[in-house]
């Protein structure tokens, strides 16, 4: 038996909230901290559960524990008194009126629970005039009230909202662990394994750790613009290592995206894939962030000289820097291309 049971991983997070839980010493607020796909939503739903739940003094059952009337309406996402505050559709921020219906609801007791839970997502997208406004109920809220706000990362937030809600980090998970959990929540995963074995470990380098992203990219539609820059990437390593041909580098040239934003991603595989070549250079068996095989990384790296790939990161970033300042797209990829000894 464990707490927290739909949480992977975070073992000290989950050991920490059911300590708190039971023993009655938890926040009235939370900063969920974690990268997209890392668990914050599932965190934030749990921790919910658990301070509803029937039988949380109950050592013998996990916590939540899931069979309790208030626990089930919570995970079936039945519960009035769990609110979830979302950015309105089209918007890029988290809005001030947003915050001020928040402010009004805040007042009114919970349903049919003891408590209120709000669960605001993307809480680091919140501007300075809804920061603001939100802290005037953070800092005095009503004793019923706990607030879990879900952020990519909490820089954005005010040090006053820092101060008043301590953040919960969610780690990445080991690849072994990510994997193993793969197949355990998804079929299609154990099919991909099974006929295209190396699609799924790249799968499992390209989540980086968290079992929400790995999910999502079990789609071929959303998997296969990422295989693609991934591929590209290697080409481009390979040809730089073979007697030039300017017509082949012209095709490689093309098979950029035509959009600014998809070559930067691209170019951002290729400065990983670099990176990794000096890494396996400088230290054998450090992790890599970009290949999945470090055989294949070792052999690619022979060809190379230090400097050699530190002028391509160089050149990368250079281009980067172009695209991000609106230069022309194709001239920018001539000139990475140049710089890189291609053409």
């Amino acid at each position: 038996m464990k707490d927290f049971p739909n949480i992977l991983g975070n073992e000290e997070l989950r050991e920490r909230l059911a300590a708190d839980v039971r023993e009655g010493t938890l926040s009235h607020a939370y900063i969920i901290e974690g990268a997209r796909g890392s668990g914050k939503h599932t965190l934030a739903r749990e921790l919910a559960a658990a301070l509803a739940c029937e039988h949380s003094k109950d050592t013998s059952l996990p916590l939540p524990c899931s069979l309790c009337p208030s626990c089930r309406k919570i995970m079936e996402n039945k519960s009035p008194d769990v609110i979830t505050i979302s950015r309105e559709e089209g918007k890029a921020q988290l809005g001030v009126d947003i915050i001020r219906r928040l402010r009004d609801d805040v007042r009114l007791l919970p349903n049919d629970l003891d408590i209120k839970v709000y669960i605001l997502e993307d809480a680091h997208t919140m501007n300075i005039q809804a920061q603001n406004a939100f802290l005037l109920t953070l800092e005095e809220p009503p004793k019923f009230v706990v607030f879990l706000l879900l952020a990519e990362s909490a820089s954005p937030l005010l040090e006053t909202i820092k101060s008043r809600a301590p953040i919960l980090r969610m780690r990445p998970l080991p690849r072994d662990i990510l994997g193993a959990n793969l197949l355990r929540m998804n079929s299609d995963a154990a099919a991909l394994k099974r006929d295209k074995p190396e699609e799924f470990e790249e799968i499992i380098k390209l989540a980086s750790g968290y079992i929400g992203q790995a999910l999502e990219l079990l789609d071929e539609k959303k998997r296969r613009p990422r295989l693609d820059a991934r591929h590209l990437a290697k080409n481009f390593l390979e040809e730089m290592t073979t007697r030039r041909n300017g017509k082949r580098s012209i095709d490689l040239i093309g098979m950029f995206s035509q959009k600014r934003d998809e070559i930067i991603k691209q170019l951002s595989e290729i400065e990983n894939a670099a990176r990794d070549l000096i890494v396996i250079k400088k230290c054998e068996g450090a992790p890599l962030c970009f290949f999945t095989s470090e055989e294949e990384a070792a052999e690619l790296s022979f060809k190379f000289k230090a400097s050699a790939l530190l002028g391509i990161m160089n050149a990368i970033g250079k281009a980067k820097t172009r695209l991000a300042g609106n230069s022309n797209v194709r001239l920018t990829l001539y000139a990475l291309a140049i710089d890189c000894g291609l053409l």
